[in-house]
């Protein structure tokens, strides 16, 4: 008997599935909008992007000094909005697209999270967050392990969509974290799947692909709002505090790189890409019009214009 662990159901009404999705559904909506529309009292959006930005510069120097194959991409990071272009109330930046970039990966969520939302409230009616693990395995594996975790997921869904009675609808992404006391490496899948059943058999075939993976790690239940913030989140931790995990985290982004890490299952008519626009503008109501640059000063964590005002006054 497959053992999963079981939360509280949404809703009140446990009899209706439809009940409980609408309800998840409406709190997506609200977290939606909370990603994308602007507060009521007009605030510097580049206040909290200025906290990105210090803690991606904290985050890619070390990387920077591993001198690895991905260094030049890392130095687009530590590039990206370090010059902002002020023309009248609007400012454009230039961005680096890099998934490890907290600045680029604040905007690819709230991207993902409206790119998916319509897709998921005409398809998916009762939503289970379903996790799919492998055994932790060390960094030479990590690369090739993905790849057939990918293909393994591929081949699993490809049996569902041959199959009358069960159709597999929903969004799988793939993930890495790091255990630093073992010195080894977690890859696992997240799924927002469509339907109990279904998920269920879901984790049954992939036990069958990994017959050497905890059934105990398996787990499945009802999604809620925290889920969809749970699977459009960053691929793995993004802190090193040691060379070790500096190293560690290096390797992740090695072998997740080139690898779509969102992939729609049975959903038609999706195609949402994780990039988002390497040029960007935007207006700030309060900003005194001026054509000037402004230029990131990482000690004072603020970008300062050629008269030595700070953008955001960010503490």
């Amino acid at each position: 008997m497959l053992k999963t662990q079981t939360m509280t159901k949404i809703g009140e009404n446990t009899e209706n599935p439809i009940v409980k999705a609408d309800i998840f559904f409406s709190s997506l909506d609200t977290l939606a909008q909370l990603y994308t529309s602007p507060p009521k009292k007009a605030e510097n959006p580049f206040k909290k992007r200025a906290i990105a930005k210090y803690k991606t510069v904290e985050l890619i120097l070390p990387l920077i000094d591993l001198d690895d194959t991905l260094t030049k991409q890392y130095w687009s990071t530590f590039h990206c909005c370090s010059v902002l272009l002020q023309d009248g109330n609007k400012i454009t930046g230039k961005y680096c697209n890099n998934r490890w970039c907290i600045v680029c990966n604040r905007i690819r969520t709230a991207k993902l999270i409206n790119g998916y939302l319509p897709a998921i409230n005409e398809n998916i009616k009762k939503p289970y967050f379903v996790t799919l693990t492998i055994p932790n395995i060390p960094e030479h594996e990590l690369k090739p392990a993905i790849i057939e975790m990918i293909k393994t997921i591929r081949r699993v869904t490809d049996l569902f969509r041959n199959r009358r009675e069960f159709r597999l609808k929903g969004i799988r992404k793939i993930e890495c974290t790091y255990n630093s006391r073992r010195n080894d490496f977690h890859p696992h899948l997240h799924l927002l799947i469509d339907g109990e059943k279904e998920s269920r058999q879901l984790i049954d075939y992939w036990l069958k692909s990994y017959p050497d993976a905890n059934i105990e790690a398996q787990d499945m239940r009802p999604a809620n709002k925290d889920s969809l913030i749970e699977l459009f989140k960053y691929s793995t931790k993004l802190i090193a505090k040691t060379k070790t995990e500096v190293k560690a985290l290096n390797g992740v982004f090695k072998a997740l790189r080139k690898k779509r890490v969102f992939q729609p299952i049975g959903l038609k008519k999706i195609n949402v890409s994780e990039d988002i626009d390497t040029i960007q503008a935007q207006e700030i109501d309060d900003l005194k019009s001026a054509v000037d640059t402004w230029v990131w000063e990482h000690e004072v964590k603020d970008w300062i214009n050629t008269y030595g005002e700070l953008l955001t006054t960010y503490q």
